[in-house]
């Protein structure tokens, strides 16, 4: 199973959209894109199907030998000669934890059963992934590894139950001493869904652990946790942007 380090810087997510527009007779994009994708053979595929070339970078780091990102550039221009294609000056990036999803009858008892408080601060479905941006504790200091997983099955009435779940091993809010110096933590994840996901459109209900106030709102009233749901029409033919604002899903 695959651990998302407490290392894993938590992005803030400056949002912007695809634009097109005109431009003496030219079709440009403009600045500052953000998307999510894959490389492919050493190029980066948005999860919208366009492919950028890195021509120019302000950051350090290989993009080619990642494997699946979010990343920030400027669109320079379309590659000559190609379809979908684009030269772009890359800005930063962020790794993405991408993982398989676990059947429930795979995730009982163990490590995967644990369902310490996680933050969801967005979600959205690209490229047949379910994608997130997650926050939790981390205690300054420490070496503990946290283990997230989606774990799925499917109820009765033929609704997909997502329950996405976080062990801290023990690094909580509430479990560390009085002085403990306690930081966020986190980062971007993405589960594929489309292995058992099959029909083309499906009801999703995602539950997880988080921290809520006695008014309802997101707060650190760390003696209370309450299990929220999302549930949403997904429809597998289809692309959804990156929301265009934030959807925190307190």
């Amino acid at each position: 199973m695959i651990n998302i380090k407490k290392s894993v810087t938590y992005v803030i997510l400056a949002l912007s959209a695809l634009v097109m527009a005109s431009c003496q007779q030219d079709d440009t994009l403009y600045y500052n894109n953000m998307t999510m994708g894959n490389v492919v053979d050493g190029r980066f595929v948005s999860d919208q199907g366009n492919v950028f070339n890195v021509v120019s970078q302000d950051c350090g780091g290989d993009l080619s030998t990642e494997k699946r990102v979010m990343v920030m550039c400027d669109v320079l221009n379309e590659t000559a000669g190609a379809v979908d294609e684009y030269d772009v000056h890359l800005i930063s990036y962020s790794k993405v934890l991408d993982k398989d999803a676990v059947a429930l009858e795979d995730a009982a008892g163990g490590d995967i059963s644990v369902q310490d408080p996680i933050v969801i601060e967005q979600l959205w479905y690209s490229g047949g992934y379910l994608n997130m941006l997650i926050r939790f504790h981390i205690v300054s200091d420490s070496k503990t590894k946290h283990l997230i997983n989606l774990v799925h099955s499917k109820d009765a009435e033929g609704k997909y139950i997502l329950n996405l779940r976080h062990n801290a091993y023990g690094e909580t809010f509430a479990k560390q001493p009085a002085g403990t110096m306690i930081f966020n933590g986190g980062g971007y994840v993405s589960f594929p869904i489309v292995d058992f996901v099959k029909e083309e459109q499906a009801k999703i209900v995602l539950k997880w652990n988080s921290y809520v106030t006695s008014e309802g709102g997101y707060g650190y009233d760390f003696t209370k946790e309450k299990e929220y749901s999302y549930t949403y029409d997904w429809k597998r033919s289809g692309y959804e942007q990156i929301p265009n604002k934030t959807t925190q899903l307190y």
